[in-house]
């Protein structure tokens, strides 16, 4: 009987020793601040200039004005410019004229915006 209560009252042990651990593993994922943050706002626009890792993303441009515009052009009719910073997984799907949905979390204020890409959808697909 001695040697039940034993094995009974280690696994018990055992078992709120493995939910501790699992809550506070969850704790420490939902408070890194080294998590990817969820993007806050989406801007749309089409891509008018890529350069190594940034694009630069203008609103309000169709397709045909885009590709018969300089960049200086396009800043200067489009609407929302901003620069966006990308991964290097983001910047290989991605090529001059793709229309993109990117989401980010805030902006420097300035003409064109910069900012850091946390997802980009392309819409012309």
């Amino acid at each position: 009987m001695r040697g039940k209560y034993t094995v009974g009252i280690v696994l018990a042990i055992l078992l709120i020793a493995i939910g501790a651990s699992f809550y506070f593993i969850m704790q420490f994922f939902e408070d890194n601040p080294n998590q990817p943050q969820q993007p806050t706002s989406y801007t749309e626009g089409m891509i008018i200039d890529i350069q190594d890792t940034s694009i630069l993303v203008i609103g309000g441009l169709s397709l045909d004005d885009a590709k018969n515009m300089s960049v200086e052009d396009a800043l200067e009719v489009g609407k929302d410019a901003t620069w966006f910073s990308l991964a290097m997984d983001q910047r290989s799907r991605l090529k001059l004229y793709d229309e993109v949905k990117v989401g980010y979390i805030t902006l420097e204020e300035s003409y064109p915006a910069k900012g850091t890409a946390r997802t980009i959808e392309k819409l012309n697909e």
